[in-house]
Order: structure tokens, then C-alpha cells, then sequence
């Protein structure tokens, strides 16, 4: 069921978190008021509206401060939260619900804050790394995170009977602390990126938290007094929907309800029972992303609406059709909006004139000051939220750009090969594809050129493991006079590899160990230039392990690394050849003296292979499937006699063409990837076993790979 927009106002750009419907308080609901919303953005301004007969009220607003990165609700314990806390910089401030700043406090962090929570007169605060908790703004505890911080969370104070703070990591686990100490490590299928408790509360007994992940799932944590947690369900999503970015619950028609929204800017309902999966029941899409959701009457006393923020500043609401919702209501409020429509008119009409006079008028301002000034003009500087992030479910990267202003064109540049989806067919752009010169070291140069009032692109793309450099996009907004701002991705040789926790049971048979005079930070660096998911700076430990796992192929890399020394475990015999080469690069690049050595095992060699084929056997059984169905359409057969001309094999096959085409769609180009991986396999087993290659073996091969029949005799081209 879909639901309806109403667009409220257009705001400053919002950071995630930001936005807050405040609680309705006794008096207002003596007298049948709407809730107010509060919103800060990133130039710093706080902001109250109340929505009153369709139009928006302004109740205060202070003046432009610091970027704000986190709006929370607080109060004394057992009353009605609506003091409101907003994060700015290394401080925070508080404010009533009148606007009044009551409380002033800087944290004293080192860092910007980035996450912040509120309870009683409990304070949480964190940065990227450092979370502090402070108690009446005295400092109580303080941790320091070796990985990046994504959110944090405490669990209700009374009915867990003291602070428990959870904290959401970029090394896919929550950390639950006592004190100054991480007393329980929880680990997940996926980077979590936002906490929630369930139902705003924590459930009955106060324990349950909500966990949005990267990958698009929510799962519900129960998380006990001694730190034990369990995982009650798992809500699983295609991941196409976009990563989430804000979770709330909210209560209407007597039936709790969890709200989602994400960064492709989708925005979900789900009926919530603790003790179940949620089930989807609204759904809307708009074209930013979701920074901040909630729930509540805001337009009409009793009548529940979704409130959402997007990145660019949109403020509007989400209505659905109830069945007990007062109809009677609806159609008084619609008839004040049809009465004053023609005056709403005219008033747009003449703000739209005047704001025309006062751009034409600053237009010719600046114009007779750059004629007459020899100082070169101030190009403005626009924030861009970007971001590229690992699809595992369809094996491709997605790159998402977007900005406050509208999108002129955008420019890609690699010095890599990179292969984009779909991009003939990119409904928001209009793509060039130009030819690159060997000596400027390109590979790729393709422009977009978005349409009217795009502010957002996202494009798909997939390259082979291996190469490795770096995508620039140059973006130029629509504005003038006209500029243009870089943005730098790191293309990684191992890019299909994701972080896992560290307690797998699998145990490599092939290793690769160096030693040399190199620091814990080099080996850190030459690690990370391979190797997605690494955190900027190692950790105060003497020995740092992760482990990964190839989406492709399904092998696990264990690196353990220390001052001197770096041991890596897998039976990927590629993934060695690969950092072997880019680790000695990067140490002869500093004049570092490597004494390197590496076994590949045969097992590994035969357990690499298995996985292949299995999954190369299936995509080309469905690749030979898809052409001969479109040949058996070209046949021109008899509408009438069709049934009778082909056999029950073939209409079975024409019968399941939807089925086929959507599994070869969720892994684009996988045959011919996982075709590339078996060719550069013989050749990294050939290089690190020191044998030479028989004449024709390559091409042998290369032909073996086309056809499934020939899969299962693979083995026997490798030298045993």
C-alpha cells in the first residue's frame, strides 16, 4: 500500500538524526493541538514548527552556530520528554520546547561529536572513536574505540536498573560496556549503522534494540543484565532497497509500527510484534535520501502521519487511508486547504516575484563588481554526501553522489578498467562515453549529464580483482558562476573481499608471510591499500588480526600482522599472488628490505576450482537457456499450432524466461567474472609454483571455460 506526500518546507541540508516530532504533553491534548517538530540543520539552525489548517507555523528559531550533527529528546525520568539536545562541534546545548537555551556544556572532546544520546541525566557522546558518558555533565566513563563509531544507544536506565551503553562498530559487531570496559562483543552478518530501542522503550523488560545494517537488514537484539545477547529475529530485504540510515517505532490503530528509511531513499512500514518478523504494510520511494523519520499527529489532532527529512532539506509528511481514522476530520481539514487555494496562489505568485526582483538586482551587484574589481570570484563550496559501498547480494558496487543544488554533470576518470551498469539506460542522465589515451594513463572517461532538478546519481559498477587506482568524479552543480568539485574513491585489489568477524572456522592450507624492518603502521597502510573495511590507523595492539571473506568465490583471507612481520592464511592462491606483488611494490617504493615466503597447497588449488565451477556451471546452463528461448521466438510458428509444434520441454523453458532473467540479472556479468577468475587463477598458479606454461594450455582453457560439459575436467590443465 503506497502512501501520500505532503511537502511541508524546504530546510538547510540535515545530517542524519536531526529531526525530532516532540512528545504531546497533557495540556495540548486537553486542548486537541498537533505536535510541534524541531529540526536542525547544518548551518546550525534550530528550528519549531506546528502545522495549523495545512500551513506551518514558525514557534522559534535561533541564529546559524555550528553544524548540528544529532538532535535527542530528554527530560527528568517518568515525565514527558521534550527538552531538546542538539550536538554541535565538541559541545551541547539544550533547549525547552519555548526556545529557552537552558544548558550550555562542551564535552571537551578531541573530536567532533558525531553520535550523542540522552536519558534522564545521562549523557552519551561520541566522536569516531572516543565515547564518553557523562553523568550531570560530570565525566563518568570514557572508552576508546579501535573502530569507527556509527551510533550508540543505552538501554532503559530503570528497567535494566543502571546504564548499559551499546555502541554500533564499523568491524560488523556492537560493543556493550561496563564502565570504561567492553564487557560483551556482539558480532553481525553485516556493519550496523543505526540503533534503536523497540518501541522507543526497550520493549517490556527493557533489553530489546533494534540494528539497521549496511546490507539492508534489521535484526532485534535482546541483550540481558550480565551482557549475554541473542539475535530474536532477522528482517531481510533485497539489497536494492539502500542502506538504512533511521529507524523509529511508532503506535497507531493500536498496533505497534517500525519506521525505516534509507539512503535510496525509501521509506517503509512494518507492523511490529516482538516476536516475529515485521511485515511490510506502506511503502514510499522519493529520489534523496532519508535522514531522519518519525511518527506522529502533526497535521491533525488524532490522525497519524510519517515525518521525514532528506538530505537536501525537504521536510514533508507520509498519510495513509485507516480504517479508523475519523474521515469526517480529513474532509473538514481538505476543504480549508480547497477555500484558501486561490489565496495560497496568489501569495506564491508574489513571493516568487519578489525573490525574482532580488536575484536580478544582486545579479547586477555582482556583476558591475567583478567588471570593475580585478579580484578573481568566490566559487561556492557545496557539501556532497558520496559513497560507495559493496552490493553482496548482486556481486557490484554502488556509487551514490549527491547535493544540495542540482546536478549539471558529473565526470568519471580511472586509471583503472572499471564496467558501469546499465548506463545506456540511466533514466536521470544522459552518459558519454570518450576514448582514453595510453600516455594520459586512463582507462575510463565517461560523462553524465543529469536532467532538470537532479540532486542525487547513483550508478553501478564492477571491475575484476587485481586492478586497482583511483575513480575521481569531477561534479559540477548547475550554478553560477560555474565550479567544479573533485571527489576521490579508492579502487582496491581485492575488492570483493568483505571484513568477517574473527572467529572462523575455517583454516587455510596456503600462507604468505614477510618480515623486515617496517613499522605496525606500514604493515597497517600496505594492508589497508589492498584490503576494503580496514579502519584509517592501527589499534594500540602489538598483534592485529582480521579476517576476510570473497563474495565471489566464497575463500577466507586471515591476516595477522604485528612490528616485522605480517602472516596471511587462504586458500585463495590469487589473493596471495595479488598482495605478494602490491606489498613488495609499496615496500621497495620506500627502500624497505622484504624477506618474503609463500607455499600455495594443492588443496587450495582443487577447493578453488570446485567452488568455480559449481557456480560458473549454473550461469552458463542459464546463459544457454536465455538464447534459446529468444531463438525459439524468432521461429515463425503458427500462433494457432505453437502449443502443438514444440515439445513440453521448450514451453516449460518459454514458461519459466521472467524466473531466468531475474536470476541472471541479480549478478550481472558473473559468468564472465568468474570466467576472468579462473583464467588468472592458472596463471598465479603457474607464476608461484615457478612452472612454465605448455603451449596453447591458456587458450585450451580459455575455450574449456565456455561450455559446462568440459567444468569438470578443469584439474587436469592444471600442472599437478
Amino acid at each position: 500500500m503506497e502512501l501520500y506526500r505532503v511537502d511541508y518546507t524546504l530546510l538547510g541540508m540535515v545530517s542524519p538524526n536531526c529531526m525530532k516530532v516532540l512528545p504531546i504533553s497533557q495540556n495540548d491534548e486537553t486542548e486537541k493541538k498537533t505536535q510541534k517538530i524541531i529540526v536542525g540543520d547544518q548551518e546550525g539552525i534550530v528550528q519549531m514548527f506546528q502545522i495549523r489548517k495545512g500551513k506551518i507555523n514558525m514557534l522559534f528559531k535561533t541564529l546559524p552556530l555550528e553544524k548540528i550533527t544529532e538532535v535527542c529528546l530528554g527530560g527528568a525520568l517518568g515525565t514527558v520528554q521534550d527538552k531538546i539536545f542538539l550536538s554541535m562541534g565538541s559541545s551541547v546545548r539544550g533547549y525547552t520546547k519555548k526556545g529557552r537555551l537552558f544548558l550550555s556544556f562542551d564535552t571537551g572532546l578531541s573530536e567532533p561529536i558525531k553520535c550523542m544520546y540522552v536519558t534522564g541525566n545521562e549523557l552519551l557522546v561520541s566522536g569516531r572513536h572516543i565515547f564518553n558518558h557523562f553523568n550531570d555533565c560530570k565525566d563518568s566513563n570514557t572508552y576508546l574505540c579501535p573502530e569507527l563509531i556509527n551510533s550508540i544507544i543505552s538501554l532503559d536506565i530503570v528497567k535494566m536498573q543502571g546504564v548499559m551503553p551499546i555502541l554500533a562498530c564499523a568491524d560488523l559487531c556492537i560493543r556493550i560496556l561496563e564502565g570504561s570496559t567492553v564487557k560483551e562483543t556482539f558480532y553481525l552478518p553485516s556493519e550496523p549503522i543505526c540503533l534503536h530501542l523497540m518501541k522507543n522503550n526497550g520493549g517490556s523488560y527493557g533489553n530489546e534494540v533494534l540494528v539497521g545494517l549496511k546490507n539492508g537488514h534489521i535484526v532485534l537484539l535482546k541483550i540481558e543484565k550480565n551482557a549475554s545477547t541473542i539475535c530474536l529475529w532477522e528482517l531481510k530485504t533485497p539489497s536494492k532497497k539502500g542502506i538504512i540510515t533511521c529507524i523509529d517505532c511508532y503506535e497507531f490503530s493500536g498496533e505497534d509500527h517500525l519506521l525505516v528509511g534509507r539512503q535510496s531513499g525509501s521509506v517503509e512500514i512494518y507492523s511490529l510484534d516482538s516476536h516475529s518478523v515485521p511485515i511490510e504494510k506502506f511503502k514510499h520511494s522519493c529520489s534523496e535520501s532519508i535522514t531522519s523519520i518519525q511518527g506522529g499527529a502533526v497535521r491533525n489532532y488524532g490522525i497519524p502521519e510519517i515525518v521525514v527529512t532528506t538530505f537536501t532539506g525537504w521536510l514533508f509528511g507520509l498519510t495513509f487511508a485507516d480504517q479508523n481514522i475519523d474521515k469526517e476530520i480529513i474532509l473538514d481539514s481538505s476543504n480549508i486547504i480547497l477555500n484558501d487555494e486561490k489565496q495560497k496562489i496568489l501569495d506564491i505568485r508574489t513571493e516568487v516575484s519578489d525573490l525574482e526582483r532580488l536575484v536580478a538586482i544582486q545579479r547586477n551587484r555582482y556583476l558591475e563588481f567583478t567588471q570593475k574589481s580585478s579580484r578573481p570570484s568566490v566559487l561556492p563550496y557545496l557539501a556532497i554526501k558520496n559513497s560507495m559501498f559493496l552490493d553482496t547480494d548482486n556481486l557490484i558496487y554502488h556509487l551514490i553522489i549527491e547535493l544540495e543544488a542540482t546536478i549539471d554533470n558529473i565526470l568519471l576518470q580511472c586509471n583503472c578498467s572499471i564496467n558501469f551498469i546499465d548506463i545506456e539506460n540511466n533514466n536521470s542522465a544522459v552518459v558519454s562515453k570518450s576514448k582514453c589515451k595510453e600516455e594520459d594513463d586512463n582507462k575510463l572517461l565517461i560523462t553524465y549529464r543529469c536532467q532538470l532538478n537532479t540532486t542525487k546519481l547513483e550508478l553501478k559498477m564492477w571491475s575484476h580483482e587485481g586492478d586497482h587506482g583511483v575513480l575521481t568524479a569531477y561534479i559540477t552543480p548547475l550554478l553560477q558562476p560555474k565550479s567544479c568539485q573533485v571527489c576521490n574513491f579508492s579502487i582496491k585489489p581485492l575488492l570483493y573481499h568483505q571484513r568477517t568477524n574473527k572467529y572462523v572456522t575455517c583454516q587455510p592450507q596456503s600462507f604468505l608471510t614477510l618480515s623486515g624492518g617496517f613499522s605496525l603502521s606500514e604493515a597497517h597502510l600496505w594492508l589497508s591499500n589492498c584490503l576494503p573495511g580496514i579502519p584509517e590507523k592501527p589499534t594500540a595492539q602489538e598483534n592485529i588480526e582480521y579476517s576476510f571473506k570473497s563474495i565471489i568465490v566464497d575463500t577466507i583471507i586471515l591476516c595477522a600482522y604485528s612490528r616485522g612481520s605480517i602472516n596471511i592464511k587462504t586458500d585463495n592462491i590469487t589473493a596471495i599472488s595479488i598482495l605478494k606483488d602490491n606489498i613488495s611494490k609499496d615496500a621497495t617504493r620506500k627502500n624497505i628490505k622484504l624477506d618474503m615466503s609463500y607455499e600455495v597447497s594443492e588443496n587450495s588449488l582443487i577447493l578453488m576450482i570446485e567452488a568455480i565451477v559449481s557456480k560458473l556451471k549454473l550461469d552458463i546452463i542459464n546463459d544457454k537457456k536465455l538464447k534459446l528461448i529468444d531463438a525459439i521466438k524468432q521461429l515463425s510458428v503458427n500462433s494457432s499450432t505453437a502449443g502443438e509444434s514444440l515439445t513440453k520441454e521448450y514451453l516449460t523453458l518459454i514458461s519459466n524466461e521472467n524466473e531466468l532473467k531475474l536470476d541472471v540479472s541479480q549478478r550481472p556479468f558473473r559468468m564472465q567474472r568468474l570466467q576472468a577468475i579462473m583464467l588468472a587463477l592458472f596463471d598465479d598458479w603457474h607464476k608461484l609454483k615457478g612452472l612454465n606454461m605448455k603451449p596453447n594450455s591458456r587458450e585450451d582453457l580459455q575455450e574449456a571455460l565456455q561450455t559446462s560439459n568440459a567444468l569438470d575436467s578443469l584439474i587436469s590443465m592444471f600442472e599437478l
